[in-house]
């Protein structure tokens, strides 16, 4: 098994195993996590997705050799880029430290070749506690909360709270 090198120390408490860039050995466990938590537009064929997670900067929190969770830039256009969240049923809740939050903000908006440069992270949290852990971290929405199932919310370098810098 291959072993990942963290970006960032395990953090404490609650005890959060270290970030890492997830590599090409990572994807199949990936794409399995995103479909069992049936997150939206992802193919049903891990070789159909091989595609999208190519493009992708892909980092994920490994526990006992397991992922646990993943994150996901997408490609950017123009200094924007979308993030998203996948996590196991027993993360829920548990992988929104404030350390891990601190390094995936400075990884998207530092200059590179520290972080990815970016002006901006939008996402469109699914559900009441991917909405309130986005709004939680800062997330600013851009489109109606109520009623709409689907918002999109931003993150600016700007927007960053101060306790997540």
């Amino acid at each position: 098994m291959e072993t990942h090198a963290p970006l960032i120390p395990p953090l404490a408490p609650p005890l959060i195993p270290p970030l890492t860039r997830l590599t090409e050995a990572d994807w199949p466990a990936l794409h399995v996590l995103m479909r069992a938590r049936k997150f939206p537009n992802v193919p049903a064929s891990y070789l159909q997705a091989r595609p999208q997670l190519r493009q992708a900067h892909l980092f994920g929190l490994h526990a006992k050799g397991v992922l646990e969770a993943g994150f996901v830039f997408g490609p950017a256009h123009d200094g924007v880029a979308f993030f998203d969240v996948v996590c196991a049923a027993s993360q829920i809740g548990k992988w929104a430290h404030k350390g891990l939050l601190k390094m995936l903000f400075r990884q998207a908006f530092a200059a590179p070749p520290a972080g990815f440069g970016l002006r901006c992270l939008w996402v469109q949290p699914h559900g009441a506690v991917a909405l309130k852990a986005a709004l939680t971290a800062g997330f600013v929405a851009v489109t109606p909360l109520k009623h709409n199932p689907t918002p999109v919310l931003v993150m600016t370098p700007k927007l960053v709270p101060q306790r997540l810098k």
